[in-house]
């Protein structure tokens, strides 16, 4: 029987398009296209987000680790050049370097002509002026606030005395006041050898998140001298000289070898566990010199006007490729301000009635420390969201692949062909289900159709043969019409 002679009983699938269509309900099929080169580009793909993922990323980036920025607390102290003592013992005697041998303080000889302003021009040291220089402790070369000391240079002391025309009687006050402290100034002078005085940072680290603690006597660190980013032919120069005068630097923090140039990693000194520099170790690790001009212009040196050198501690218990480490490892890495000057003034009563006052106005160098690095801990749900990465990237890789295949490649108009499939039509489902075994194999025989295989796949056959089920009004005529037109190609 024609199709045409009998649209309205056969299945429209076989017929034509079939309206339910567009009620058509997608999903996933998984279908293999034997492709080599389609298998290629997929695999690839895949391939290289396994790589970057679960090597680069989870095991060489530590991406199962979590991490915590550091916190510390530090305790800085001065201390003037000894001779390998504590100068708070008895008997312990100062190493400064004499006046002679440092080119910034005044010669009493006729090298230097002493000028009106307290300075003194000299024929070795023509660039600057200079002054004369006084010989201070370490404690009286330093101004120790929290997380940072400054380290005198340059002294400049004034004899200030309360103007007493200010006030009717003291403390009250007068009408008027021009001019309500008195000021005399009484010397100008730099500090010797401040070079050779040692720094020494106590200093703990924690994370309050990992819960991490410890001191710098439990832990091991190194002096980092390396560009700045800012480095010029002078300061790498400075640099190069510093890891070439220390037979003990090397060129990593740890499994290093010996170098005589920048960048390189030294080792502190150490005293009862604590780590110190010299003043001099420390400006040479920035790359200046307090003998260099302080800014463009200013026409003094960096003693004389002061700088400012921030030291980061980067502390970390991790390395990449080598996961977390059993102790925590610490870089002091300083850094210069370019260009920049400091200065601080501290007063102190010369009266018992406060109404004269010893003004300084000190110069100096101001080690300004901050925390820096991160510590890490094993951390089971940034585990998995990096497998979650990976699984969402490889479901990405095969939507980007079927991109590909069905719209870019030579052969999408057969890709596409293939991965497309449709379904037969399951409105009549239900019927089916209701009917029993044998009425399903008695189907499938009148249809010359495989009759084998479980009951689900009995119905599929006949869903994809076009099965309709009889309507209630059909005869016995327009029954036969029906599986004549299901026959029909």
């Amino acid at each position: 029987m024609s199709c045409r002679c009998c649209r309205r009983c056969i299945p429209s699938t076989i017929c034509g398009a079939d309206v339910s269509d567009l009620f058509a309900y997608s999903t996933t099929k998984y279908i293999k296209i034997r492709d080599a080169r389609l298998g290629l580009l997929h695999y690839g793909l895949m391939f290289l987000i396994v790589v970057y993922i679960l090597v680069y990323q989870l095991i060489g980036k530590l991406g199962y680790l979590k991490f915590n920025d550091a916190q510390n607390t530090v305790r800085l102290t001065l201390q003037e050049p000894t001779q390998g003592c504590n100068p708070n013992d008895t008997g312990c005697k100062d190493n400064f370097a004499s006046l002679s041998q440092l080119p910034y303080c005044c010669a009493q000889n006729s090298s230097c002509k002493t000028n009106s302003d307290g300075s003194c021009s000299c024929d070795y040291r023509t660039s600057f002026k200079d002054y004369n220089c006084t010989w201070l402790s370490g404690t009286d070369a330093s101004v120790i606030r929290e997380s940072s000391i400054v380290v005198a240079t340059f002294i400049h002391e004034y004899d200030q005395s309360l103007n007493t025309t200010c006030f009717n009687s003291y403390p009250s006050a007068a009408n008027n006041c021009d001019d309500l402290w008195l000021i005399q100034e009484k010397a100008s002078l730099f500090a010797a050898d401040v070079e050779a005085f040692t720094m020494l940072i106590d200093h703990s680290v924690t994370s309050p998140k990992s819960g991490l603690a410890t001191t710098s006597r439990q832990m091991q660190g190194m002096l980092f001298v390396g560009d700045n980013g800012n480095d010029g032919d002078v300061s790498k120069a400075i640099k190069d000289e510093l890891c070439r005068s220390n037979p003990k630097a090397v060129t990593a923090q740890e499994g290093g070898s010996s170098t005589d140039h920048s960048p390189c990693y030294v080792p502190p000194n150490s005293a009862d566990g604590l780590d110190y520099f010299s003043v001099g170790t420390l400006l040479q690790a920035t790359g200046v010199t307090l003998e260099g001009e302080s800014y463009p212009g200013s026409g003094h040196s960096a003693r004389y006007e002061g700088l400012t050198i921030n030291l980061l501690i980067d502390y970390s218990n991790s390395r990449d490729w080598h996961g977390l480490q059993p102790n925590i490892s610490y870089l002091y890495k300083p850094s210069v301000v370019p260009q920049s000057t400091f200065k601080t003034t501290l007063l102190s009563p010369s009266s018992l009635n406060g109404q004269q006052m010893l003004k300084k106005d000190i110069h100096g160098v101001l080690f300004e420390v901050r925390p820096s690095g991160q510590l890490a801990v094993f951390d089971f749900t940034q585990l998995l969201l990096q497998l979650t990465t990976s699984l969402t990237l490889l479901a990405l890789a095969t939507v980007g692949v079927n991109i590909l295949a069905q719209y870019v490649l030579r052969y999408r108009h057969y890709y596409s062909e293939a991965l497309y499939d449709r379904t037969a039509d399951f409105d009549n489902i239900s019927f089916l289900e209701s009917q029993s075994d044998n009425h399903l194999r008695q189907e499938l025989e009148d249809r010359n159709l495989p009759t084998s295989g479980t009951r689900e796949r009995m119905i599929l056959r006949l869903m994809e043969y076009g099965y309709r089920p009889p309507r209630p009004t059909s005869t016995a005529s327009s029954e036969r019409c029906n599986l004549s037109s299901a026959r029909e190609p």
